[in-house]
């Protein structure tokens, strides 16, 4: 007697090709009761295609309809990479941001670089004077305020 596993993927591999492609595991989430948008779709196909071959082929589907909680597993793989994009995004937009002050492009923000930064800085966060934003974010003191410096104090402010 075949598993359910096995039932559910031969009676969605509507093709035939031994392996469910993103339009089948479509039809097989909708028809347990889990609709998904087309973009929900594509992030679960990259979550359960282990070998990357955008199809699922039965072993790979089998691993995951042995998970207890195989939807929520989907769901909260998609939410993680939705976060990671956002990080990815973050950053890019402060080194960019960081690169435009970094006017000698030395990797770091000198003291005279720094009064550009602290005045844009002013207008979003309380930084006090230029004196103590400068301390503030100087971490390690060694008069400049590195790329990695600059995003740990950023960070502190998103989450304080």
């Amino acid at each position: 007697m075949p598993l359910l596993s096995e039932i559910l993927f031969r009676s969605h591999d509507t093709d035939g090709s031994g392996t469910i492609d993103a339009s089948e595991l479509q039809a097989i989430c909708y028809r347990l009761g889990y609709p998904m948008t087309r973009e929900e779709i594509d992030a679960s196909l990259r979550v359960i295609d282990k070998d990357a071959s955008g199809q699922i082929s039965y072993p790979e589907f089998k691993a995951w309809w042995a998970q207890k909680d195989r939807f929520q597993a989907l769901k909260d793989e998609r939410e993680t990479q939705e976060d990671a994009d956002e990080w990815a995004q973050w950053l890019e937009s402060v080194t960019n941001h960081f690169n435009f002050f970094d006017k000698d492009r030395s990797g770091s923000i000198d003291r005279h670089e720094f009064k550009g930064l602290y005045e844009n800085l002013k207008a979003s966060y309380h930084v006090g004077t230029l004196e103590d934003a400068l301390h503030e974010l100087d971490e390690n003191k060694d008069g400049v305020i590195s790329l990695q410096e600059y995003i740990k104090w950023l960070r502190a402010q998103h989450n304080a």
